[in-house]
């Protein structure tokens, strides 16, 4: 992973990983980054937390640091103009979501499983109709 990185970013180390998976992935895209580059942890979906050597950090000059959107809720001024962004993009089209399988209603307990068991991509939908 840590060479795809690099590979997407036209063969040079990145600035920037926002990172959500945790444990290998976590490990690779530290590896990825460029002398003063930024790890941006936002979540531990593999349910793996990582360990880091301020050794490992201070030989490159990175830096990790996590991030917990709740803690942004309570500062609007944080948040609203790229939501304003964002919402701006999906109305012109530039931005949509994608969507996954759709379950029945009485499938829910299946649908999260799927989600857990790493079997989905895009958001779920759960239609109480079916």
């Amino acid at each position: 992973m840590t060479e795809r990185l690099i590979g997407c970013n036209d063969g040079r180390e990145v600035d920037v990983v926002f990172e959500m998976a945790g444990g290998e992935v976590f490990e690779q895209s530290l590896q990825a980054l460029a002398p003063f580059g930024r790890l941006v942890a936002y979540g531990i979906a593999s349910g793996r937390q990582n360990e880091v050597s301020t050794g490992q950090l201070m030989r490159r000059s990175r830096a990790v640091v996590g991030f917990w959107l709740m803690h942004c809720l309570g500062h609007p001024e944080m948040v609203d103009e790229a939501l304003a962004d964002l919402f701006a993009r999906v109305a012109r089209g530039e931005l949509r979501a994608v969507a996954g399988a759709t379950y029945a209603l009485g499938e829910a307990a299946q649908a999260q499983l799927d989600l857990q068991q790493r079997r989905t991509s895009g958001k779920l939908l759960l239609d109480p109709s079916r």
